[in-house]
């Protein structure tokens, strides 16, 4: 399937997944609308990074469906989502390489990196967008792995934007400046998942999941 090329919602039906511990979450239905940031809150351990894990294809529910469009998820999404875990996922190679992991092209990358200051951290670096970092993001520090990471996502073509605490090690300016960006996305019909506890995530929200705990 190829969503690219129009908005398309995110719908949980009954969704539910066993870790060692129990379920987390379970029996969670929701609709996150396009044109909109939905953001999963509550407490550790409540399922929250695990649902954006099965919106992304990357786990299979034990319970319910997760659909994208109204198509059910039964594969990596990876291509009509873009995603941003927790802690972001930076392979070997350059910052060049590590930002177009997502398809997105130069001009997107560019105005991205200017919206949240990427472009200001690239040129402080010893090789710019040439840089390499290694496994993990060795050879730049948290921040800058982050913004790299944020930047890679605003780049991207893909119509469904997940972001795992996607303001962790960034400033209070920082911060606005992530979710003036995600606002536009959202203008544009996009639709925008935010995994956050975050007071200024939360007030950016147009709509809020309260995950609870499930003891079975």
């Amino acid at each position: 399937m190829s969503l690219r090329a129009q908005p398309a919602g995110v719908e949980l039906v009954n969704l539910g997944v066993v870790d060692r511990d129990g379920w987390a979450p379970r029996g969670l239905t929701a609709r996150c609308e396009p044109g909109a940031i939905t953001v999963i809150t509550g407490d550790n351990g409540t399922g929250k990074s695990t649902t954006l894990q099965a919106v992304a294809g990357l786990i299979r529910p034990d319970e319910g469906n997760v659909l994208i469009g109204g198509v059910p998820v039964t594969a990596p999404a990876i291509g009509d989502i873009a995603w941003l875990a927790e802690p972001p996922v930076v392979v070997p190679g350059s910052v060049f390489d590590n930002l177009v992991l997502f398809d997105g092209d130069r001009s997107s990358i560019d105005g991205a990196a200017r919206a949240i200051g990427f472009d200001t951290v690239v040129g402080e670096l010893p090789d710019g967008i040439d840089t390499p970092v290694g496994t993990g993001g060795v050879g730049i520090s948290a921040g800058q792995r982050q913004r790299l990471a944020l930047t890679r996502v605003l780049a991207s073509p893909a119509r469904v934007l997940l972001l795992d605490e996607p303001t962790a090690h960034l400033d209070d300016e920082s911060e606005d400046r992530v979710m003036d960006a995600l606002r536009d996305r959202a203008a544009g019909g996009d639709t925008v998942i935010v995994v956050s506890h975050r007071p200024a995530v939360l007030a950016s929200a147009d709509r809020v999941i309260e995950m609870g705990a499930v003891h079975v």
